[in-house]
C-alpha cells in the first residue's frame, strides 16, 4: 500500500513538473516578445505565440490580442489590426484605457481598408464618448484629447468630407475639424480646417470659409490669413471688416497687392486720402504687376478727382508730396 502510494506520488511530481515546464516556456515566450523594441521582430514572436498558445484561454489571452491589434496596426496590416482589435473586445473584463486604445486602432483601420466606413465612424464616436467620460476624473485632460478625442474627430471628419454630394456633410466635417483643433492645436488639425474652408469657399458658402480660417487666424496669426479674410470680406461687401483684415496683413508685411485692394476699398468708401497713402505704397513696392495699377489709380484720383479743376503744377506739387510721404513711411530715401 505505501509503494503504492509512492508510486502515485510520483506520477502527480512528474506531471506537475511538466505542467510548471509549459508554463515557464509560455511565460518566458511572453516576456520576450512584450520586451522586443523592433516591431517585425515582435511581430514575428507574437505570430508564434499566437500560433502556439492563442488556442488556449489563459491570463494572458487578453494581452495577446491587445499587442496583435496594436502592433499589427503599428505595421500597417490593418486587415489584421481588425481581426485582432474585434477579438480582445469580446472580452469583458478590458480595462476602459485598454477600450480606447483598440478603438482607435480600429476606426482606423476600417477607415483605411474601406471595408466599413459606417463601423469606422462609429468605433470614432465610441472613443470620444468614453475619452470624455474618462476626462471627468482627471485633473489634465490634454493627453486624452489630444491623443484621443482629436483624431477620432479627425476620421470622422474625413468620412464626412467623403460625402460631398450633401453640403451639410461639408459643415459637419467643419465643425468637428474644428472642434478637434481646439482641442489639439495642432497642424495636423489645422489642415483639416484650412482644407474645408477652401472646400466651403468654392460652394460658394463664405461665411463658413471665414469662420474656418478666423478660428486659425486666431490661435496663430498670419499675414496671408488676414489677407484672405480681407478678400473674403469684400466678397461680403462687409468693406469696414474687409479693410481691418488687409491693413492687419499690411502691417504686418508690406505687399503690394495688399496695399492696392486697401487703397481701392478705402476709396470705395469715400476715404480718399488715406487711399491714397496706400495706392502710393503700393506704387513704391515694386510689384510687377499692382504697382503700376496703383501708380494709374494714384494718378488717376489725384489729377480728376482731388484736385481736379487746378494748375497742373499744384497738382504735381500733390502727387510728388504723396509720393514723398510714403517713401518716408516705407523707408526709402528721398532724393
Amino acid at each position: 500500500m505505501k509503494k503504492l502510494v509512492f508510486l502515485i506520488l510520483i506520477l502527480i511530481t512528474i506531471s506537475l513538473s511538466g505542467v510548471l515546464a509549459l508554463d515557464k516556456e509560455q511565460t518566458d515566450a511572453w516576456i520576450a516578445l512584450v520586451g522586443e523594441k523592433d516591431l517585425k521582430l515582435k511581430m514575428q514572436k507574437l505570430d508564434d505565440y499566437y500560433n502556439k498558445y492563442g488556442g488556449k484561454e489563459d491570463r494572458n489571452s487578453i494581452y495577446m490580442y491587445l499587442h496583435l491589434a496594436e502592433t499589427t496596426y503599428q505595421l500597417q496590416q490593418y486587415e489584421r489590426t481588425i481581426e485582432f482589435g474585434e477579438k480582445a473586445l469580446t472580452y469583458e473584463e478590458i480595462e476602459s484605457s485598454y477600450k480606447l486604445r483598440l478603438y482607435l486602432f480600429l476606426a482606423n483601420a476600417y477607415n483605411l481598408t474601406k471595408k466599413d466606413l459606417d463601423i469606422a465612424y462609429s468605433y470614432a464616436d465610441k472613443i470620444i464618448v468614453l475619452a470624455r467620460k474618462l476626462n471627468s476624473a482627471t485633473q489634465d485632460n490634454s493627453l486624452i484629447n489630444n491623443n484621443f478625442i482629436a483624431p477620432a474627430l479627425r476620421i470622422q471628419v474625413q468620412l464626412l468630407a467623403a460625402k460631398p454630394n450633401d453640403p451639410q456633410n461639408a459643415v459637419n466635417a467643419l465643425n468637428k475639424a474644428l472642434e478637434a483643433y481646439q482641442l489639439d492645436k495642432s497642424e495636423k488639425s489645422a489642415n483639416f480646417v484650412l482644407a474645408l474652408s477652401e472646400r466651403m469657399l468654392k460652394n460658394n458658402n463664405l461665411k463658413e470659409a471665414i469662420r474656418g480660417v478666423e478660428a486659425i487666424n486666431q490661435n496663430k496669426p498670419h499675414a496671408d490669413y488676414y489677407k484672405m479674410l480681407g478678400l473674403w470680406y469684400a466678397r461680403l461687401k462687409d468693406q469696414n471688416k474687409a479693410i481691418e483684415n488687409l491693413k492687419t496683413s499690411y502691417q504686418m508685411k508690406k505687399n503690394a497687392k495688399v496695399a492696392y485692394d486697401i487703397g481701392v476699398l478705402l476709396n470705395q468708401n469715400d476715404n480718399l486720402d488715406n487711399a491714397l497713402d496706400y495706392l502710393a505704397e503700393a506704387h513704391l513696392l515694386k510689384d510687377e504687376k499692382y504697382s503700376e495699377e496703383a501708380l494709374k489709380l494714384l494718378q488717376h484720383l489725384i489729377f480728376y478727382v482731388k484736385t481736379k479743376g487746378q494748375p497742373l503744377a499744384e497738382q504735381e506739387k500733390v502727387f510728388n508730396d504723396v509720393v514723398d510721404a510714403a517713401k518716408t513711411r516705407l523707408g526709402i530715401t528721398l532724393p
